[in-house]
């Protein structure tokens, strides 16, 4: 096609080079104004000439789309991103209109943004925003139509967007009907362009508006894929943990890594009291805690994300929704307002997001069945085992100590025998009470069986474990625990407070209330009630401590010693706390 259309150009250039020579040939002979019957065949000529000026033009008009229209398609080929596209697009047209200047405006929302300029610096544009109707620009896209404009100064709509203006050409970008933005074509000479320049721009404007639509819709499946696939990959990153706080943690990065926020707190709800929300996970500044109120008291009733616009910005409170129940909240605060694109990317990681929160969830509580005591909620024997391994394994390798105390409570029996089990399996919870309040947050206690429980003292040697051990045994051995014999008051339990524990103030405080047995005894374990009257009893331990390092990083040595040191305190007399020295005396 173009190699036909060069022939036919080439053609009519000889033709008109002849019609040239004819002019110069009549002129030479002076024919003047005679009519001969030479002057129908000079008529013929001019006419010639026109048809052949005319051919030529439409030649060079045809020319110049044909070479916009494989601009505009080698770019749309080769192009990284629209915004290529656009840039191309328009340096072509500045370029073969000879324009001072090029803008593209695209609708955005209900504004027209510029998102384009060639041939111009961005520091020389004074106007880069139109609303519809507003100026040309918006005139032009509200009405639909092309204005070819001789002198911009002249137009009472006209709104100043680049210096010195005169002519310009403002044209919609349409698709079909649709109308996408304005194209602006600027010189700073007045009618710098003609009829036919506007004509061009106007024919050829729909094949722009028709690759930009394109553009849009191969980056929107791009970013759509891009989306999707980086979902896919966060899900397998939200889910390859079990660990609440580490899902959690996953689950804040992942927001923070798909949106611009300020900070963002992730929550469960507590399953005593659901006003009260126990953050798990937080990003940014804002260190508060989560209050039931606001957008979080709305995302939780009506179980839909809550929007509120503060000076700072928004705050969005997404429900973390199981089974129609809220099981927690993510608060974000953000400075803009969320775009759809990136709520619906929020509401994409949200369901995996709280299905690994789930499962996270159930995981703890089959783990807890696993490793903890269902009495005393300490960790039990089999997990002290495989948990004394690690910290054995830690400390030889730092060549550092560890202590360990085989707690038993002296006559136990006899007062599961004396006062039943269920006020054995109380006593047992209040000693662990007692013993959490007094131990280091690196102290680990376990029930080893029955009765018996043992203690993992990281980094202590085995006196500074016996002082430890000392203090619970002194606190334990001087607390009285009572029962009373007024069966009509209210049964309520005190409770034991940790710092009034460490302060040794059992010795003028009952742990039990005086009521507080009775009426559940008799209901629960049918005792009478004359054997509910003025029973007062003290319970004690029996301690033995033994250390890592007096036996050479052995396990099993490790804790026979610490057994031998406990048999020793009970054959000694009980409520003493034994040491294990390898002089230690068991006859």
């Amino acid at each position: 096609m173009f190699t036909i259309i060069l022939l036919l150009a080439i053609i009519v250039n000889k033709i008109i080079r002849a019609y040239i020579k004819l002019k110069q040939m009549k002129s030479n002979l002076n024919i003047g104004d005679r009519k001969y019957s030479n002057d129908v065949k000079l008529i013929d000529g001019e006419s010639l000439f026109n048809e052949i000026d005319k051919i030529n033009r439409s030649i060079r008009i045809l020319k110049f789309e044909n070479s916009i229209l494989y601009d505009t398609a080698l770019a749309i080929y080769n192009m990284a991103s629209i915004q290529e596209l656009l840039d191309t697009i328009l340096a072509r047209l500045v370029t073969h209109t000879n324009a001072d200047f090029g803008l593209i405006f695209l609708l955005e929302k209900d504004e027209l943004k510029l998102k384009s300029y060639s041939n111009v610096l961005y520091e020389e544009l004074e106007k880069t925003t139109f609303r519809i109707g507003e100026g040309l620009v918006g005139w032009t896209f509200y009405k639909g139509q092309g204005l070819l404009t001789d002198d911009v100064q002249k137009d009472f709509r006209y709104i100043r967007c680049i210096s010195d203006t005169r002519a310009q050409i403002t044209i919609p970008i349409k698709m079909h009907e649709k109308i996408l933005g304005v194209l602006v074509l600027g010189s700073k000479k007045d009618s710098d362009f003609g009829e036919s320049d506007f004509k061009l721009i106007n024919t050829i404007s729909g094949e722009i508006g028709l690759a930009i639509n394109n553009a849009k819709l191969t980056a929107n499946l791009q970013k759509e894929n891009e989306n999707n696939q980086r979902l896919f990959e966060l899900t397998k990153r939200i889910t390859s943990s079990m660990d609440l706080k580490e899902v959690s943690n996953i689950g804040i990065e992942i927001v923070t890594e798909l949106i611009e926020v300020h900070s963002c707190t992730l929550g469960i709800f507590d399953k005593v009291d659901e006003n009260k929300i126990n953050v798990i996970s937080s990003y940014g500044d804002d260190k508060k805690g989560l209050e039931f109120s606001g957008t979080v008291e709305e995302a939780f009733k009506k179980k839909h994300m809550a929007e509120l616009k503060t000076d700072k910005g928004y705050v969005y409170s997404i429900p973390l929704l199981s089974k129609e129940s809220c099981m927690g909240i993510l608060n974000i605060n953000t400075k803009n307002k969320l775009t759809i694109e990136e709520i619906e990317l929020i509401n994409g990681t949200i369901t995996p997001l709280t299905s690994a929160l789930e499962n996270a969830f159930l995981y703890k509580n089959v783990e807890r069945l696993a490793t903890r005591d269902g009495l005393t909620g300490v960790y039990n024997h089999r997990y002290f085992q495989n948990m004394l391994d690690e910290y054995i394994r830690k400390v030889q390798k730092d060549e550092n100590n560890l202590s360990m105390a085989m707690i038993d409570i002296d006559n136990f029996k006899k007062y599961n025998d004396t006062y039943g089990h269920p006020i054995g399996d109380l006593l047992l919870k209040k000693v662990v009470e007692v013993m959490r309040s007094i131990l280091r947050d690196e102290d680990v206690i376990f029930r080893y069986g029955g009765d018996e429980f043992t203690i993992i003292l990281p980094y202590t040697n085995s006196e500074d474990a016996g002082v430890i051990m000392e203090q619970i045994k002194n606190i334990i051995s001087d607390y009285k625990f009572e029962i009373g014999d007024k069966e009509e008051e209210e049964i309520e339990e005190t409770a034991l407070d940790a710092e009034t524990i460490k302060e040794s103030i059992f010795k003028s405080e009952k742990l039990f209330n005086s009521n507080m047995f009775k009426k559940w005894i008799s209901e629960k374990v049918g005792l009478s009630k004359s054997k509910l009257i003025s029973n007062t009893f003290n319970i004690t331990i029996s301690v033995g401590i033994s250390s890592l390092v007096d036996v050479n990083y052995d396990k099993e040595m490790l804790i026979k010693n610490a057994d031998k040191a406990s048999l020793k305190s009970k054959r000694s007399g009980k409520n003493q706390v034994t040491i294990w020295k390898p002089e230690l005396n068991m006859d």
